[in-house]
């Protein structure tokens, strides 16, 4: 009997609730450390402990979803953030936040890993850049939802509470997650790739340069949204007329991800993917030559359409170079070289800000943007 529904919806949905208990706890933990009197280096060094965590543990969850199947580690990491997240509720002080801010990053990190993997497996190849354009879209939906919620729940609950419902939210994947009916499957690969080494798959050149051009997209992403607020107030915008020009770039990554599918068949998806950088790497060293609202918006939604392809393309491009029974472990190593970006970046580029202005920021970053344009839209 033919489904109700495609897998991928359903699949998709689970990860749109992850991701906004994990996006949510981001901000939460900010918001939370910032009233227990948090100053703003250790607020900047619980955000490194969500990517510092995921450094340990993203190849080996790749490894463990090729070797015994999605499911299990999906699961898993979904039960761990529930976990992750109630530690503030029954331990609230300072502290907690490190030891919440570990094990959530390191459970949402096994969780995504599997499921990434898992969309490329359950896919027949026509299918691919479909799914995967949906699994990106709902990344953008819990990206719009999660602050949201959170903001909601502060102002009329309280950090605390914030934290049980973001935690509560978890309940219904974790649910989900425990039936092996509900769940798609795809065939694990066996025990034997344990004996292989992760140099293995960096000596492969065309995932070097795909792991390359996904740490330049997200070095381009979070400099925006590190940067933007801090330029935007140097050239008197408001907050809310920041935060209307960092949601047009979250509007764009949302509409671009519509049209992959049909830009990948016409175009293939290597050419897509240096195309849209390099429209990326354009916009971003447009933004300090503007200070007007319109310009400014124009140039943000721009960079929003050529970034918002950058994540899902190298999903697919992962998955499609990646050796026979080893793209889970290929997609760990691709997010562990992301959130090393995420951990060196702010603090790299923040020197840098600090010493020499916001130009020559978004202009070094332009750079790296075209760099992952060559990488990414090479053919191997």
């Amino acid at each position: 009997m033919r489904r109700p529904f495609d897998p991928i919806y359903l699949l998709t949905a689970i990860v749109v609730l992850v991701h906004v208990s994990f996006g949510g706890s981001r901000i939460l933990l900010a918001l939370y450390a910032l009233s227990l009197g948090g100053t703003p280096f250790i607020i900047g060094a619980l955000i490194s402990v969500y990517a510092l965590t995921p450094m340990f543990v993203s190849v080996q969850a790749g490894r463990i979803a090729d070797r015994i199947g999605h499911r299990v580690p999906m699961f898993g990491g979904a039960f761990g953030m529930v976990i992750g997240l109630m530690v503030p509720v029954l331990w609230p002080g300072l502290p907690a936040l490190f030891v919440s801010a570990a094990i959530t990053g390191g459970s949402f990190a096994a969780f995504n890993i599997a499921a990434q993997a898992l969309v490329g497996a359950m896919s027949a190849l026509e299918r691919r850049a479909f799914n995967f354009s949906i699994l990106s879209m709902g990344y953008s939906v819990a990206t719009l939802i999660a602050p949201l919620i959170v903001g909601y729940a502060v102002d009329h609950a309280g950090p605390i509470w914030a934290y049980a419902i973001l935690s509560m939210i978890l309940l219904a994947p974790v649910a989900v997650l425990a039936s092996r009916r509900r769940i798609p499957t795809a065939k694990a690969s066996g025990a034997t790739q344990d004996k292989r080494s992760v140099l293995d798959l960096l000596r492969n050149r065309g995932l070097l340069a795909i792991f390359a051009a996904s740490g330049a997209c997200v070095t381009g992403w979070d400099l925006f949204t590190f940067f933007m607020p801090i330029y935007g107030t140097r050239i008197g915008l408001s907050a809310t007329m920041i935060g209307v020009v960092i949601s047009t770039f979250g509007v764009a990554t949302l509409v671009v991800r519509i049209f992959i599918p049909l830009l990948t068949r016409r175009h293939g998806e290597p050419a897509v993917l240096a195309w849209a950088m390099t429209l990326g790497a354009v916009a971003f060293g447009s933004l300090p030559l503007f200070e007007n609202m319109v310009y400014l918006m124009a140039a943000a939604f721009l960079m929003g359409l050529g970034l918002g392809c950058g994540q899902p393309l190298t999903m697919m491009i992962t998955y499609s170079r990646s050796p026979a029974g080893r793209a889970g472990e290929a997609n760990g190593i691709r997010q562990m070289a992301n959130n090393l970006t995420h951990m060196v970046v702010p603090f790299a580029f923040g020197a840098l800000g600090s010493a020499f202005g916001m130009g020559p920021v978004f202009w070094i970053n332009s750079a790296i943007l075209l760099a992952g344009a060559f990488l990414g839209g090479k053919r191997y």
